[in-house]
């Protein structure tokens, strides 16, 4: 069964009479508004929350950012080692909240948020949170009062499906400069313009990291290979499908094209049995 609501399916079914262009407006209606360029929102004719740009969030001159995904492996992992202020955590990964003072929480898919909003709401008042605008729709209607606390609050807009536009190609000329190409992968430049999603909001989450230029990028958690098992935080009878293994070849090649274009960064996978290993990722052990 679904973690979305009845009602959010039929609104996503109806928002096809859209159009496939406009079909992604059911991601913020009803009731959110978002103005990027005021940096504002409103949920229901009520002030909601204000909205950073990520660079505000993943900031420069780090030398160690990890991103924290929830990949069974991490069960096994000490994430409690990574400096403070170091981890954007993934979905479940907002569970280590407050043992690991994370840079942020990020959050992409709405079934999460309608799964484990009281996990979100337990987060400690501070903590940043970046959400596409379903997330944050959702989040407004589950837990309003987690966005209205005066914590941070970032947007992960989607290049191809951005926020009261369009959709558009990525190969959109008006792109060029914002977007870098490769062998059918795609790899955001500027993530507060938007950020390409592949189908994990892990590929969301280095390219904000990436933008930011640390030295080191860790890669935790991030196993993409064994979707079908649990996550470190669910057990075998009380787990959410995943629809990793789908998309994976479009997952993997954005990954592939990430580690090109890393330039001085180095990127580091802690996981044992990543798929990230095969594309050249080296295993770094320091959280084993």
């Amino acid at each position: 069964m679904s973690d979305r609501p009845l009602g959010r399916s039929l609104i996503r079914l109806g928002a096809m009479a859209l159009g496939r262009d406009r079909a992604h407006r059911q991601d913020i209606w009803p009731g959110l508004a978002i103005d990027r360029a005021a940096g504002t929102t409103v949920w229901h004719r009520r002030p909601l929350c204000p909205l950073l740009p990520l660079s505000a969030i993943v900031t420069t001159a780090r030398d160690l950012i990890a991103i924290i995904g929830t990949g069974p492996s991490l069960a096994n992992q000490h994430p409690e080692r990574l400096p403070p202020g170091s981890a954007i955590l993934l979905n479940g990964a907002a569970s280590l909240a407050s043992s690991l003072a994370p840079l942020g929480v990020m959050v992409e898919d709405e079934r999460f948020v309608f799964r484990h909003h009281a996990m979100l709401a337990g987060l400690q008042a501070g903590v940043p949170l970046m959400l596409s605008p379903a997330a944050l729709r959702a989040l407004a209607e589950r837990a309003p009062d987690l966005l209205r606390q005066g914590r941070p609050v970032a947007l992960i807009d989607n290049l191809a499906k951005p926020v009261n536009a369009a959709r558009r190609s990525l190969d959109d000329p008006a792109l060029d400069g914002i977007v870098t190409r490769s062998e059918g992968a795609a790899l955001s430049l500027q993530p507060d313009r938007g950020v390409v999603i592949t189908g994990t909001v892990a590929f969301s989450a280095l390219q904000a990291a990436l933008a930011a230029r640390p030295a080191e990028i860790l890669l935790a958690g991030i196993d993409l290979g064994n979707a079908a098992k649990p996550r470190f935080y669910e057990t075998a009878a009380d787990s959410a499908p995943s629809g990793l293994t789908k998309g994976l070849p479009r997952i993997l090649a954005g990954f592939a094209l990430a580690l090109r274009e890393a330039g001085g960064t180095r990127l580091a996978c802690t996981s044992p049995v990543s798929a990230l290993l095969a594309l050249g990722y080296p295993r770094d052990v320091r959280l084993d």
